[in-house]
């Protein structure tokens, strides 16, 4: 059942800290102040979205707080090269199904997903929100222990990317947490503006809802303009460096990502014609 599904978050600490040399910092940026908190519904309300988003996600339930088994929290600075990865995992994991790794430093990540392992886990996703968390060479050793350990994975990038697949684990993550590529439905009054929108799927940083939300209202022919407006208005969070193998802004991908979603349901409305 997809209602038994039992998540491990693990980390970076969030802190505004600089590296020192020979020293590179990882950020827990996405996950404290985006990923966690739409995953607990804002119970913290110190990154809430605003009060007309609060209300539009009361139509959901939106706080899997008890579906997360921990939060592991790691520094965000450390030696570039980690001898002892070990020593960082001091205590036991807790049993779960799918572990997300969030700006982790990839010594420290090969050795927790051996842990994991061990505690039950089945599948591990790692979004790339910053191209230098995992670098190819990393990916590719990643994988390799993944397979040998029998862990399903997924890297997006960014996390609004991640889609089913031939992973059953994911899949079922995907659609018991709602989150992934966005998706919504549309529906308009007799007067041509949205008086309601069914989310199928938010990204994982909770924007989805937060556009949503603000589109109430809005006439038809300016949905996609206003939907931009508002996934603007919700800052992502995602690296604004180039990443060469996409060469493209993260930050970039993203926003085409939520564009897209906006033109797709505005699509199922029919009589628009396609934006560019």
């Amino acid at each position: 059942m997809t209602g038994d599904l039992k998540i491990l978050i693990a980390k970076s600490e969030d802190v505004p800290t600089a590296p020192g040399p020979f020293q590179k910092k990882y950020g827990g940026e996405f996950a404290e102040r985006r990923f966690i908190p739409h995953m607990t519904d804002y119970r913290d309300e110190k990154f809430a979205c605003s009060h007309r988003c609060s209300e539009f996600r009361k139509k959901y339930r939106l706080d899997f707080s008890d579906r997360l088994a921990g939060i592991i929290e790691f520094p965000a600075v450390l030696p570039e090269l980690v001898d002892d990865p070990e020593t960082y995992i001091k205590t036991e994991l807790p049993s779960h199904d799918v572990v997300v790794v969030i700006g982790v430093h990839p010594d420290i990540f090969l050795e927790f997903l051996k842990r994991a392992c061990g505690a039950g886990c089945r599948a591990v996703i790692a979004p790339r929100e910053d191209p230098s968390w995992i670098d190819n060479s990393t990916l590719n050793k990643i994988k390799m222990v993944c397979e040998k350990l029998g862990l399903e994975y997924a890297f997006p990038r960014p996390f609004c990317s991640l889609s089913k697949g031939r992973f059953e684990f994911i899949n079922r993550f995907i659609e018991h947490f709602r989150i992934g590529m966005p998706e919504y439905e549309i529906f308009l009054d007799e007067q041509d503006k949205v008086n309601d929108i069914r989310v199928i799927r938010s990204s994982p940083c909770g924007a989805t809802y937060f556009v949503a939300s603000g589109l109430i209202g809005v006439p038809k022919d300016e949905i996609l303009q206003k939907a931009n407006h508002l996934w603007a208005a919700y800052p992502c969070i995602s690296s604004g460096g180039m990443d060469p193998e996409l060469n493209d802004l993260i930050m970039h991908v993203a926003g085409h990502i939520n564009f897209n979603a906006a033109r797709m349901a505005i699509k199922k409305l029919g009589g628009m014609h396609d934006a560019d």
